[in-house]
């Protein structure tokens, strides 16, 4: 298989606080916290799986700033791009458990307004060391986070092309988030879609900014796009190519703890099927097995990542092998029922069959 490739990053990171024991938040009185946001769970689960990543961003000159970047290096990302900002706060969410018909689901808060990462504009990107990182960049990663984040991150997003070398390979997850565009006009966001050369988005949100999911109208409407990957919840994800080619591959069956970051850890494990040389079934494998060992514990990233091995051993099974795996907290199918003891720590009671 070829080197692997560079990756970067672009986008925000947030401490997030969660109340202890799954309380109501008018009833917590103790919260745990960790790292998260669209862009930096993306390049520290890339890096964890040993693929030279960075992360471009701003964080603010405070203790969460400090803990980003820590857990960042912890991973082995690059932030030699990422700027500190003492005049704004690093952004943080809150995370509050809420019981429906369908058992206990998430519902999250967002204090990112006036944040250092939305102060993010294209004079940093211009400069160095951000600029030589992206001219070297053999993919460029973002999200439709970014553009919604602020006037000069939307900039940012909208002249990205410019930005990185002529070669580089960009990359999007649409990520819409309706409450973020309230009262605007998603025009940078259409933009930095129109810039894309391989876009992820799931079949709601698809459908909901484009008016249709039909691949064949969105690879007429986006001339530069040639792969997309459609996520149909839990029933498969599909990667289509310009030339007419598409793949599918089915979920696997997961006992859910909590969905949050599973998409973008979807995005890490296809990027890194695509880095490594491999098929497009293989990377949606990858991708679907990165996203289970997040949707098995409480945190936005995954709780492990195949090793190389284990990512041959996913790539190479058998289809009636892939359809018949079943990830739970104690039994992760390709990793010979390894799991390590925080998965076992993250199982939740409430978790989903």
């Amino acid at each position: 298989m070829p080197a692997p490739a560079r990756l970067v990053t672009i986008g925000e990171a947030m401490v997030v606080l969660y109340p202890d024991h799954h309380l109501p938040l008018a009833d917590a009185h103790t919260f745990g916290s960790d790292v998260g946001g669209a862009e930096f769970n993306v390049a520290t689960t890339l890096a964890r799986l040993g693929l030279p990543t960075a992360w471009v961003s701003r964080l603010g000159g405070d203790g969460f700033g400090d803990r980003i970047l820590a857990a960042a290096h912890e991973a082995g990302v690059d932030t030699s791009a990422v700027e500190r900002d003492a005049n704004r706060p690093t952004g943080l969410y809150v995370k509050e458990p809420v019981a429906g018909a369908g058992g206990v689901r998430t519902r999250m808060h967002y204090y990112r307004s006036w944040s250092a990462a939305s102060a993010l504009g294209v004079a940093q990107l211009r400069s160095e060391p951000a600029a030589s990182l992206l001219r070297s960049a053999t993919v460029a990663h973002t999200s439709g986070i970014t553009p919604a984040l602020s006037a000069s991150a939307a900039e940012v997003a909208s002249t990205l092309r410019s930005l990185v070398g002529p070669d580089t390979l960009i990359s999007v997850d649409l990520n819409l988030r309706p409450a973020l565009w309230t009262g605007r006009d998603r025009i940078a966001l259409d933009g930095l879609v129109a810039q894309a050369d391989l876009l992820f988005a799931g079949h709601e949100e698809t459908g909901a900014h484009f008016g249709h999911v039909d691949p064949a109208r969105l690879f007429a409407e986006l001339p530069h796009l040639e792969t997309l990957v459609l996520k149909d919840e839990e029933r498969r994800a599909s990667a289509y190519r310009r030339d007419g080619s598409e793949t599918h591959v089915p979920c696997l069956t997961v006992e859910v703890v909590e969905p949050v970051g599973a998409g973008d850890a979807f995005a890490a494990g296809f990027l890194a099927g695509r880095a490594e040389g491999r098929d497009d079934t293989a990377a949606l494998r990858l991708g679907h097995a990165l996203a289970s060992l997040t949707l098995i514990g409480h945190g936005d990233r995954p709780l492990s990542v195949p090793d190389r091995g284990e990512r041959d051993t996913i790539s190479a099974a058998e289809d009636a092998v892939w359809e018949h795996w079943r990830v739970h907290p104690g039994d992760i199918p390709w990793a010979g029922g390894r799991v390590p003891a925080a998965s076992r720590e993250a199982a939740s009671p409430e978790a989903a069959p």
